[in-house]
């Protein structure tokens, strides 16, 4: 279930404080897609397995505090949804979509998603004005792996 791990006192000042009095580290694990029929211990023991299978060395660490976040607020996009999902542009003219649930060209995260479908909208409205777009920039189209292990 583990999607996401932020190491907050890497970027955030009262977090970057905790962690150096106390010599420990605030670790937040992210689950965007947890199965409906799952409950919160489970996602604590899937969460907290995968951290030390990702971060080996957190084995040993101990939990001094714990907040669970439980939250239906951000859409899951299982993996196939992608051929499903409706493309910037649509039969209306003048209508354009943009959002994390918008098809791109490129691979990208949710937040990622929303903000350069809303680039892309915006440059199709400045094309259609004969005005230059503005640079959307990416990650690769293709990972590190070499083809035949990146199946």
């Amino acid at each position: 279930m583990l999607d996401n791990v932020s190491l907050y006192e890497r970027f955030e000042g009262e977090s970057r404080r905790w962690a150096a009095k106390t010599g420990g580290s605030v670790v937040e694990l992210h689950a965007y897609a947890v199965p409906p029929d799952c409950t919160e211990e489970a996602v604590r023991r899937d969460l907290l397995a995968a951290l030390h299978e990702v971060y080996p060395e957190t084995v040993g660490a101990g939990v001094i505090d714990e907040r669970l976040l439980w939250r239906a607020d951000c859409p899951a996009f299982r993996p196939g949804s992608h051929a499903g999902r409706p493309g910037i542009a649509t039969a209306l003219p003048d209508v354009l979509l943009a959002g994390d649930f918008v098809k791109l060209p490129f691979p990208s995260a949710l937040m990622e998603r929303a903000v350069s479908s809303g680039f892309l909208a915006a440059n199709e409205i400045l094309a259609r004005r004969g005005l230059p777009p503005e640079p959307v920039r990416h990650g690769p189209l293709k990972g590190l792996l070499p083809a035949s292990l990146a199946r």
